[in-house]
């Protein structure tokens, strides 16, 4: 089976390679200049930063496998502290201090109040019902904020969290994960599949609709039995208008990006911070050269802001030079004093991660259903069922599968 894969991200790459193996011919359509998506890296002499994901918390073995990146795989290093900025301060999380100032007593009832969180709740009033106001509201403004960039009050606690809707136990000692990279960045294992690829891949080729035959799709003038739509909601809904109304309904939140440099001696090692106040213009700060070789020169550290999100979009949409400023301002209060940053890079998305808003469940189904009246075509990517990196590969693996059923 010939199989057009439109979108070079990861969905779209797993979705090909998972058609290679099994004997089809893929041919991967993407716009871009090169393949990955928001899975990049970009190395600027001793600096090396991520255009997306910086860490991954879950294992990927088959595509490292297939990418030949068994390797490369590099494990972050300790200490993995979270630090929390709160009540003007940073502080480290948790903290049994913190907790109890949390209303920890409640919380540890919490399996008295262990009814599952239904499809109309939201993961604020899913995790304050279930822990109390102070717990509950405060873990849910980071969970919301860390994964989502998104507002805890719109995102459907049983979509953007189904696990922890189903079992929430706040002080059951959790699993243990691994937490890891690439020594070359993230952005190596997308090169490394479209190099597999190799020719099937090409590159700068927009395809603007998909035209239905008897027997397939036609497809930037070239006839295929089979399609696989690895593309943002809102790209997917403009080349399949049959689609467009459902793919509409799924909203992204713009963010922004911005990589600094510092002197080491000013910034903490650790995992990162997140805001739990809302009082910073960013709503978290990772640190990876705290916790991976090769991202800073000897005796500086990188710090990765993420800046926007659905509660905030005009600080993603500030200039430049304001969008630093505001930054290394906040980083200084959290940190202390900063010097002139030794290194700077902005990388914005308008829709940069999908909002598992409440109702996200009703508004897949009308998309799944609205997708059987058009065969042999299969949607993946984040927009659907998760937004980290393994999730999005796993979504092109299944689609592919579901395609050649």
């Amino acid at each position: 089976m010939r199989v057009a894969v439109v979108g070079g991200g990861i969905a779209g790459l797993s979705a090909a390679v998972e058609l290679l193996v099994r004997g089809h011919e893929p041919v991967v359509l993407e716009s871009a200049l090169r393949p990955g998506g928001k899975v990049a890296s970009v190395r600027e002499g001793p600096w090396l930063s991520e255009d997306g994901p910086n860490f991954i918390a879950d294992p990927m073995d088959a595509l490292l496998g297939h990418a030949g990146l068994e390797s490369a795989v590099v494990d972050a290093l300790p200490p993995k502290t979270r630090w929390l900025w709160r009540e003007g301060k940073l502080q480290r999380a948790p903290s049994m201090g913190l907790l109890r100032t949390l209303g920890a007593p409640r919380a540890l009832c919490e399996p008295l109040f262990s009814r599952p969180a239904s499809a109309r709740e939201s993961l604020r009033e899913f995790l304050v019902r279930r822990l109390g106001a102070k717990a509950g509201g405060l873990l849910a403004t980071l969970l919301a904020s860390g994964v989502y960039a998104g507002d805890a009050s719109r995102l459907s606690a049983t979509a953007a969290f189904p696990s922890l809707s189903q079992g929430l136990v706040l002080f059951r000692k959790p699993k243990a994960r691994r937490i890891w990279s690439l020594r070359a960045g993230l952005g190596s294992l997308p090169a490394a599949l479209a190099a597999r690829l190799g020719e099937r891949v090409r590159l700068g080729v927009r395809v603007d609709r998909l035209d239905p035959l008897p027997s397939g799709w036609s497809i930037a003038g070239e006839r295929f039995d089979g399609a696989i739509l690895a593309l943002p909601a809102s790209a997917a809904a403009r080349v399949v208008s049959r689609l467009a109304e459902p793919l509409q309904q799924l909203r992204a939140a713009s963010v922004s990006v911005v990589h600094l440099g510092f002197k080491e001696r000013a910034i903490p090692r650790g995992f990162g911070v997140l805001d739990a106040s809302a009082s910073l213009r960013f709503l978290g700060a990772l640190l990876p050269s705290s916790m991976l070789p090769g991202r800073a020169p000897q005796g500086a550290a990188l710090v990765t802001a993420i800046c926007g999100g659905a509660k905030r979009p005009a600080v993603a949409s500030l200039p430049d030079t304001e969008l630093v400023a505001a930054v290394r301002e906040d980083l200084g209060r959290a940190f202390g004093r900063l010097d002139e940053p030794l290194y700077t890079r902005i990388v914005r998305y308008e829709e940069g991660i999908p909002q598992y808003e409440i109702g996200h469940e009703d508004r897949i189904r009308a998309v799944r259903a609205a997708l059987r009246e058009l065969p042999r075509l299969e949607l993946a990517g984040a927009a659907y069922d998760g937004v980290s990196v393994p999730d999005a590969a796993r979504s092109g693996t299944l689609a592919a599968a579901r395609l050649l059923r």
